[in-house]
């Protein structure tokens, strides 16, 4: 089933009537990259999020963000360091009796010192957050798989019609290279006649010629051309990830598409040439997004 690798989820609950918010984003990249972010008291839960999503997810940037309500915040609590606090009182005070300055201190010259507040967390056990936290991310990873799969039916759409386009433009090409080799060898046999007025060796002649036509053949480009249409066209309805293997299908479409143009050696066929490639680059912008 195609799929894009660009999607959005976001579940939302309670967990010891804290609320709590997760929400994926997901972009192209070659590979599978994750990133986490969560409050610093959950990061005991940035490897199972991680090893949940690559269950389901092979390729894309992954980001996971877990946000918190602070009203009522049951899972962790801040609690003063007294012993370190009243040391770092005294080294204060010390410092302002050597220098003969006078000390002044705010609220937020303590909170600078991440030291003097130790995090608790609630009573609630570690797997139990786990499993909640789990159920949620399972929720937005189906709001997200959906919306990729919605993109990835739409971009089969699309694909669909560049393809026919391309199949279009490439039964034009063989139509006009057909009277295109015949404009050619008539051309060649003027030429010829002008020189020489007279051509007495025809054996040479129709040797030249074939030597022309086989030079001006294009037939095996177009097989191998519609060969990977064919292949592209499955791929489009495969239950697997293809991303990669599109993209290089379009890597051979325009190598054959290329080497056409260069055979023919045909304004018209030049243009039709001109505007497969154009298709395929938009084709292979699209590509990059699928899995």
């Amino acid at each position: 089933m195609l799929s894009s690798m660009t999607g959005f989820g976001k579940a939302e609950g309670r967990i010891r009537e804290t609320e709590v918010t997760l929400e994926l984003r997901s972009v192209n990249s070659r590979f599978l990259e994750i990133s986490i972010v969560t409050p610093r008291f959950l990061s005991f839960l940035d490897e199972p999020l991680r090893q949940y999503i690559r269950q389901y997810l092979q390729r894309g940037n992954i980001h996971c963000y877990i946000n918190m309500n602070s009203n009522g915040n049951t899972l962790a609590n801040y609690r003063v360091n007294k012993p370190l606090l009243k040391n770092f009182l005294k080294t204060l005070n010390v410092i302002a009796e050597e220098s003969g300055l006078q000390p002044r201190l705010s609220v937020q010259d303590i909170l600078n010192q991440p030291e003097l507040l130790i995090l608790e967390e609630s009573a609630m056990e570690h797997e139990s957050i786990e499993q909640q936290m789990l159920a949620l991310l399972d929720l937005a990873l189906k709001e997200l798989m959906v919306m990729q799969e919605r993109e990835g039916n739409y971009i089969r759409e699309l694909f669909h019609e560049r393809i026919q386009t391309i199949e279009e433009r490439l039964k034009s090409i063989e139509t006009l290279q057909r009277s295109n080799i015949k404009e050619h060898i008539a051309a060649m046999r003027k030429r010829i006649e002008t020189l020489v007025k007279d051509i007495r060796d025809e054996g040479s002649f129709h040797q030249e010629v074939v030597q022309l036509a086989d030079k001006l053949d294009i037939q095996e480009e177009t097989d191998r051309f519609y060969s990977h249409i064919r292949q592209f066209k499955d791929y489009l309805n495969s239950e697997e990830a293809v991303g990669k293997r599109l993209n290089f299908l379009l890597q051979e479409m325009n190598r054959e598409v290329t080497t056409m143009g260069n055979k023919a050696s045909n304004p018209h066929i030049s243009q039709h040439v001109v505007e497969i490639k154009n298709e395929l680059e938009t084709i292979r912008e699209q590509v990059q997004n699928i899995k």
